[in-house]
């Protein structure tokens, strides 16, 4: 069984980073990365990294998670998705969302 959703925020360099641990589907509560997301709207922040590497499992409801993330920061924002799997990939790629992301597969990628 996935482990529960954690969420944490670090601030390391200029753009603020969403670690995301376990499981982002339905049934897990996503409200917190939809609030990590808006405290740093309101901090003034236009970019943003979602660290995907620990995700273990990703649904419907953890795309929407993800959209919203977008959706939340504005249309002219930059969304970073640090180290998706390939399950990640393909799932963007099948609701054609990819082009709303920047895909990074380590952190020298986030530019």
């Amino acid at each position: 069984m996935a482990d529960s959703l954690t969420v944490a925020v670090a601030s390391t360099g200029t753009i603020p980073t969403v670690r995301l641990k376990g499981s982002l589907a339905y049934g897990e509560n996503l409200a917190p990365i939809h609030e990590a997301v808006v405290r740093l709207k309101r901090e003034g922040h236009d970019r943003l990294v979602l660290d995907l590497s620990a995700v273990e499992k990703i649904d419907s409801s953890g795309l929407s998670a993800l959209l919203d993330a977008k959706q939340t920061l504005g249309p002219q924002s930059r969304v970073f998705l640090l180290g998706p799997s390939e399950r990640i990939r393909a799932a963007l790629a099948m609701v054609r969302v990819t082009s709303l992301f920047e895909l990074v597969d380590d952190e020298a990628g986030l530019t």
